[in-house]
Order: C-alpha cells, then structure tokens, then sequence
C-alpha cells in the first residue's frame, strides 16, 4: 500500500510539472505571437497577444507558489498588462513589450521555458533588450523602417 501512494504521488508530482511547462511554453509562444505582430507593426494583432499573454500570466500564478522569483517576474507582468493591454497605441504596446521583455529574459534565466534555445537581442538605438527563438534580426520597436537594427547580446539554453 506505502509503495502503491509513493507511485501515486511522483505521478501526481510528474503531471503537474508537465501542465506546468505546459503553461510557461504556451507564455513563450504568445510572447513571440507579440513580437511578430510588433515587427509586422500590426496593432490588433499585437494587443490580441497582450491580451492572451495577460490570461497565460494569470493562469501562472497559481501553479508558481512558492516560487518567489517567478512569482516577482510574473506580478511584474501583470501591472504591465494591466497598463498595456488596454492602449490601441502601437508605439505604446511596443513600449510595454520592452517593458515585458526584461521579465520574460529574467524567467528564460531562470529556465522556466525549458531546454528551447532562446536568444537574447538588443536594439541600440532603444537601448532595449527582448526575447527571440531565432539570432537573425528583427526589431519589434522599429518594425519594417529598421527591421535589422540591432545584434545578439547572448545565448540561452
């Protein structure tokens, strides 16, 4: 019976670990939804991935207790889509995306997103850093008028 609840419960153990990374790969996809939708300059596209991002956010916090860092990052997030999510502005979505960025690039730190290679961009002339799957260039705060403007500041994985 002992041996029987220990199965049980690493199973438990393993299932919410998997709705966990779940939860924080689906963060990450929406994220990059943002940035492309920002690249693109395309605003309804850009305020649709705040919006989600903004429920994945609080569909996180639950599961995250206990885990003060993540939580810091994740409050962090939330005040910003609280602010952003509402504007129909694409340059302040673009100002909010930075804003999320510096979250998003703390939690890749963190290895939240698990072992998917992400890469960690800069652009010089906004002196802003954000989040990107692939190293090739494409700045979200410039869209199309300076789509290649800026380099690789490092590697995660």
């Amino acid at each position: 019976m002992k041996t029987f609840f220990l199965i049980l419960m690493g199973w438990a153990g393993l299932l919410t670990a998997q709705a966990q990374d779940k939860e924080w790969s689906q963060l990450l996809k929406d994220y990059l939804k943002l940035e492309d939708a920002l690249v693109e300059s395309n605003a309804g596209n850009a305020k649709e991935a705040l919006l989600q991002m903004q429920k994945d956010v609080q569909d996180l916090q639950p599961v995250t207790a206990g885990k003060a860092a993540q939580q810091k990052e994740l409050k962090f997030m939330a005040a910003y889509f609280d602010i952003y999510s509402k504007t129909e502005s694409l340059e302040e979505m673009r100002t909010g995306f930075g804003k999320i960025s510096g979250s998003m690039i703390t939690l890749a730190d963190q290895k939240v997103f698990g072992s998917e290679k992400l890469y960690v961009l800069y652009c010089p002339m906004k002196k802003v850093t954000w989040l990107d799957d692939s190293d090739a260039v494409k700045n979200p705060f410039y869209g199309k008028a300076m789509l290649t403007c800026g380099n690789v500041k490092k590697t995660i994985n």
